[in-house]
């Protein structure tokens, strides 16, 4: 009898699973869908990719994750939005994004459980209280913290016979330059010889200026030096009128600048997307390259890297004058901003029947210990955004960093991240309008197809139309809103 017994206790017991099983499969049944751009290689979204099987298999879930280019993604979010037959529980997106989505109510809050389970203390101010959160309210999730910083070969700016040669012609001393004139003219001084004495010449600088990509934000990052005024909160728009600024005089020498410096690349650099800057920079190519901080993983780790312990990181360069829009004046001082541009973040959609599964997927991808091992790892584009990416720069020396190295690297994120003065993305509905007609217009001025104030002029009257499309009124509030 007793024998019989133990025979139907575990026949019973196989019906079932372990209790401790039961609990991890706690979603078996629920699907989501989540969107996330196609950048080069596997940017942002790889790491993504990565973990979908082992989540899925922890937690029986079905992630689905939808990959368009960039383009197509504005497109798709923004249709997804009034068709019922499009739908993402999920949005991978940068913070441009704000406005739509977060201002246009579309977005579920982070609850208490999961800012504790993220370790929401962590995240740095900048983030936790601006690029993440829209009327005091936090809703992204943070995957990724950018800003864009300048990069340069030490090796060259302290190579004694180079710095008795750039002083002779240029009268000032070589050093990491503090405004664009002296970055131009760096950039000048190193072009299109052979500084490394490898057979072949080399170029003064790289930075991102392919078409159709996010070009737009590192051109904004330089006229931010002569346009965005410290005692102004304003820079893309009139805040009373919504009357566009971006074909004031300040950003037509910036974009006359930005045309000058794009001669100075290696050959092809007017099509540089963000791999080939950072490849240029990594082979040794170029003295001097402005990206996010990407950078930073690429030539401390990468097999190509040429220039490991070589890198200089310094913050953007500044003016010596400013544009005041307000009295449509120049003013003779010093100004340097900081780019807090392209962060990536993990929002969640409030029409979602699985939130529960969404935000459980969106912390696991942003929780301390992910972002850590990513924001150390080359090929994620997943820069430090919390203080704990920062308090131990011997930490990254697995990431090919010498201690030296990264404390020089992570001092200048912070410089940037807080610094008084800053450049964000637009953040109001339609920003993925803007954006695309200021790129467009842009390039046709890179290629000389516009004279730069003629291109700016036809951007500004494109953002015009998107204005009254997407109604002046409520537009104006939205911007007013963005700048707190």
């Amino acid at each position: 009898m007793i024998r019989l017994f133990l025979v139907l206790l575990l026949l019973l017991s196989g019906c079932e699973r372990p209790a401790d099983q039961k609990e991890v499969l706690r979603f078996e049944g629920h699907s989501i869908t989540l969107i996330v751009p196609t950048l080069h290689a596997r940017l942002i979204r790889g790491p993504i990719l990565d973990e979908v099987a082992a989540f899925e298999a922890r937690t029986g879930a079905k992630i689905r994750v939808v990959t368009p280019s960039w383009d197509e993604t504005i497109e798709k979010i923004d249709r997804s939005l009034h068709d019922p037959n499009l739908f993402y529980d999920v949005y991978v997106v940068i913070s441009m994004w704000n406005g739509t989505l977060l201002g246009g109510g579309h977005i579920e809050p982070i609850p208490d459980t999961i800012k504790a389970e993220i370790e929401w203390e962590d995240v740095l101010p900048i983030y936790r209280n601006s690029v993440l959160s829209w009327g005091g309210v936090a809703y992204g999730l943070p995957y990724d913290g950018d800003c864009i910083n300048l990069y340069y070969r030490k090796d060259l700016f302290d190579n004694p016979e180079y710095q008795k040669t750039f002083e002779q012609r240029y009268g000032y001393p070589l050093a990491p330059p503090t405004t664009w004139k002296a970055f131009g003219e760096i950039a000048e001084f190193f072009n299109g010889w052979d500084w490394d004495h490898d057979g072949k010449p080399e170029y003064g600088m790289a930075g991102l200026r392919v078409k159709g990509d996010i070009a737009m934000l590192p051109f904004l990052a330089q006229a931010g030096a002569y346009a965005k005024h410290p005692d102004d909160k304003a820079f893309y728009f009139d805040p009373q009128t919504m009357k566009p600024r971006i074909n004031n005089p300040a950003f037509v020498r910036a974009l006359e600048e930005y045309i000058i410096h794009t001669r100075y690349a290696p050959p092809g650099g007017m099509h540089f997307a963000g791999h080939d800057v950072r490849n240029s920079f990594a082979s040794g190519e170029v003295a001097m390259a402005l990206d996010w901080a990407d950078m930073g993983t690429i030539v401390a780790n990468a097999p190509l890297s040429e220039v490991r312990d070589k890198v200089g990181y310094t913050q953007i360069p500044g003016s010596d004058s400013l544009y005041n829009a307000r009295t449509h004046t120049w003013e003779n001082r010093y100004n340097r901003v900081a780019s807090i541009s392209g962060n990536w973040m993990f929002l969640i959609n409030k029409a979602s029947k699985h939130k529960e599964l969404a935000f459980a997927f969106a912390a696991h991808m942003t929780s301390k210990a992910m972002t850590k091992k990513l924001t150390a790892t080359n090929g994620t584009a997943v820069n430090p955004s919390r203080y704990s990416h920062f308090d131990d720069p011997a930490s990254w020396n697995g990431a090919g960093f010498s201690t030296e190295s990264a404390n020089a690297y992570l001092e200048t994120i912070t410089a940037s991240l807080s610094h008084p003065n800053v450049v964000y993305d637009i953040t109001i509905p339609g920003a993925g309008l803007y954006y695309q007609a200021l790129d467009s217009f842009v390039y046709e001025a890179l290629t000389g197809a516009k004279a730069p104030k003629e291109a700016l002029d036809a951007a500004a009257q494109s953002w015009e139309h998107i204005t009254d499309e997407l109604g002046r009124a409520s537009q104006r509030e939205a911007y007013k809103a963005s700048l707190n």
